[in-house]
């Protein structure tokens, strides 16, 4: 999937692709590997969790919508958003995303921190706007009102094998303080749920595009661009042109979905510690 240099790469999932076996979304190559990105773990193949009582466990416990994204990141940058469709309406999440409203979200700087939960207000959040007068943070503040989303908690979940940080953000109606030790412990159990059935899908669907094979001249550029060679030296190295190095390392950038060269040797260092 082509981006945009200042948006992430959005994909959306629904409940009903959660259980659905996993080799279905898999990649087959028909040719051996010279060298490849994967992640290979095995999940169930199957979702023993079904996702589609979500909606009735979410208002029993008090809630009106969830929503469960998995994200790729480097520091405070967001490349991927893999994000599900179901429980919350997809114009406040894709606003969300797509405006970067998450980069002047406090909740979102503690959840980048790993802090878990996060429990917030409508009224708190109308307070930090005062406070900083940022134009995208008041956006968030009204595209919150403007869904009824007044109060809430977010979780935060690794998936460390796909190198992506997980949220699940269940947010209510009500505007009281009326999440107590209860509300937040059936909270946390159905986020737990919904991620572990997302789990395979993650594995699968991500895992699987990143499955990619990396012919011979592709991988002699790729190791020397991830240990800080400059385009020059690596044409040096490999007896070839400035001009066809250029032009591999432009067609790596689109496989990993690099924005830039610098974020290529990263992702590309961090998969092969993988």
């Amino acid at each position: 999937m082509t981006i945009a240099d200042s948006a992430p790469c959005i994909e959306w999932f629904s409940h009903a692709e959660l259980v659905t076996p996993r080799g279905e979304f898999a990649p087959r190559d028909a040719h051996p590997s010279v060298t490849s990105f994967a992640a290979s773990h095995d999940w169930p193949r199957r979702s023993a969790f079904d996702v589609a009582d979500c909606d009735a466990r979410l208002r029993a416990a008090g809630f009106t919508t969830l929503c469960y994204g998995a994200f790729e990141l480097i520091g405070q940058q967001m490349l991927a958003a893999y994000l599900l469709r179901d429980f919350a309406p997809v114009s406040f999440v894709r606003a969300y995303v797509e405006g970067r409203l998450f980069e002047a979200d406090p909740r979102f700087a503690e959840w980048r921190q790993g802090v878990s939960p996060i429990v917030w207000r409508i009224d708190e959040l109308d307070a930090h706007v005062r406070r900083a007068g940022e134009r995208r943070m008041l956006a968030l503040v009204n595209s919150l009102r403007a869904h009824a989303m007044h109060s809430g908690v977010i979780f935060c979940w690794p998936a460390p094998h796909l190198d992506l940080r997980v949220a699940v953000s269940l947010a209510s109606e009500a505007h009281d303080a009326w999440l107590d030790d209860r509300v937040i412990g059936c909270a946390l159990a159905l986020s737990l749920d919904v991620h572990r059935a997302a789990q395979p899908y993650l594995d699968a669907r991500v895992g699987g595009a990143r499955a990619f094979v990396l012919e011979d001249d592709e991988a002699a550029v790729l190791e020397r661009l991830v240990h800080g060679l400059s385009d020059q030296e690596i044409a040096n190295a490999l007896s070839t042109s400035l001009h066809r190095v250029g032009a591999q390392i432009r067609t790596l950038e689109k496989r990993f979905n690099a924005r830039n060269r610098a974020q290529l040797a990263y992702l590309a260092a961090r998969r092969l510690r993988g």
